[in-house]
């Protein structure tokens, strides 16, 4: 993942699938555990609804692009299709945000602070995220 600090290139970065392991094991509760025990009081159909509802929000989720270019960072949305920019010159601390889960599984999040709109920006679910702070860090103007 080394790339010089004077690359003009774009570099994309997608959450990976280990990060949604909580919610793979969440559609495994909502879609097998009504139908293995009917006694747990969840209908069948609410279970496969919540279990829709669960894969729909993966779905969302794996769908967002985090880009570090020559004018700073982004972050794009598939569906709906947006955009949220941040210049370098906006750009302040990264922080690497991490979880218990997301610790045992290898990821992380990047917080990343815009110093003056205020609209700061999440990075969801990298496979290396402190390799990723100090990739943006050597991109910094």
């Amino acid at each position: 993942m080394q790339v010089p600090s004077g690359s003009t290139e774009d570099i994309i970065f997608r959450p990976c699938a280990r990060a949604f392991f909580v919610y793979y094991v969440a559609l495994a509760i909502f879609f097998i555990g009504p139908l293995i025990n009917p006694a747990v009081g969840l209908p069948i159909w609410l279970g496969f609804i919540m279990g829709a509802l669960v894969v729909a929000a993966v779905a969302y989720m794996r769908g967002q692009a985090y880009h570090i270019s020559s004018q700073g960072l982004s972050k794009t949305w598939r569906w709906p299709v947006r955009r949220q920019d941040l210049p370098w010159a906006n750009l302040g601390e990264v922080q690497v945000r991490r979880g218990l889960t997301q610790t045992l599984l290898r990821v992380g999040n990047l917080y990343i602070i815009d110093q003056v709109r205020g609209d700061n920006m999440f990075w969801f679910g990298l496979a290396d995220p402190k390799a990723v702070k100090e990739l943006i860090e050597g991109r910094r103007p």
